[in-house]
């Protein structure tokens, strides 16, 4: 191990050389930003975030917010996600080389994973919010209760065919820091739920007075009748959207990453 660590520190050392003020500038804030330890809360989940993503995903977010003072966001989560699962050991992770033609981001550890992330300064406590569950351009002609069941019950378990599970890394900005949240929407209870549409849950509803323009449906729970989760058809942007109580997810963990001063930050300028 030790002998491992000389090497690449030499390897480092030799690289500086040939680096200008402003290049060493923003190695300096990144070794900077990886010295400030970063807090990790393992969740109830128990499959996905070992000791070494845990790791992983942490140095990743020290390194984005190195140079960065806005969230990671949906792009460079699938590149994260990828690393967190080779640092586990899965060689055989990737992104989907094409994410035109199925819909799940990362393939890893036997799974095709559909990810999504949400940020805000505050953070609902009670749901987690995917603006963009699936592309729907359907939804401008379901302009019943009737044809959106039916759309539902067809298209969206057709959706979801093409990944095993869904994650969601919300981000929350506070003053002090970021806290990074992984949740997981369990699949199988989507599924259950739009397999099982009827057109009386479909409604449009008024907001402020004025008739709504797109149909939405609560979903409720089997066992108790408790609200699962809203879906909402929104024909403006041709997107389902969702609002799933977080009572109902799987949380995986949490990440508190203190945020830089401004005037730390350094982005990359060449010489």
């Amino acid at each position: 191990m030790s002998s491992d660590r000389e090497r690449v520190t030499n390897e480092i050392t030799r690289g500086l050389e040939a680096l200008s003020m402003r290049q060493l500038g923003t190695v300096a804030s990144v070794v900077k930003s990886l010295h400030v330890p970063v807090q990790f809360h393992s969740g109830p989940g128990v499959d996905i975030v070992d000791a070494s993503f845990a790791e992983e995903m942490a140095n990743l977010l020290s390194l984005h917010h190195s140079n960065h003072e806005a969230p990671l966001n949906k792009k460079p989560f699938e590149y994260a996600m990828k690393r967190c699962l080779i640092a586990q050991g899965h060689n055989e992770a990737d992104l989907n080389p094409t994410p035109g033609e199925s819909a799940y981001d990362v393939f890893g550890n036997g799974e095709r994973w559909s990810l999504k992330t949400e940020a805000a300064k505050g953070l609902s406590l009670t749901q987690v919010k995917i603006e963009k569950f699936s592309e729907a351009r359907w939804v401008r002609e379901a302009t019943t209760p009737d044809l959106c069941a039916a759309e539902v019950r067809e298209r969206l378990p057709r959706h979801m065919s093409g990944y095993d599970r869904i994650l969601v890394l919300r981000a929350e900005t506070r003053p002090d820091s970021f806290v990074y949240t992984l949740e997981e929407v369990p699949k199988k209870v989507l599924l259950e739920s739009f397999t099982s549409a009827s057109p009386e849950m479909f409604t449009k509803k008024d907001r402020g007075g004025k008739p709504g323009i797109s149909f939405g449906a609560d979903f409720l729970h089997p066992a108790n009748g408790d609200k699962v989760f809203r879906m909402l058809l929104d024909s403006s942007v041709e997107k389902v959207r969702l609002w799933y109580q977080t009572k109902y997810c799987v949380r995986h963990g949490s990440w508190v990453v203190s945020r830089p001063d401004t005037d730390e930050l350094t982005l990359f300028t060449p010489a």
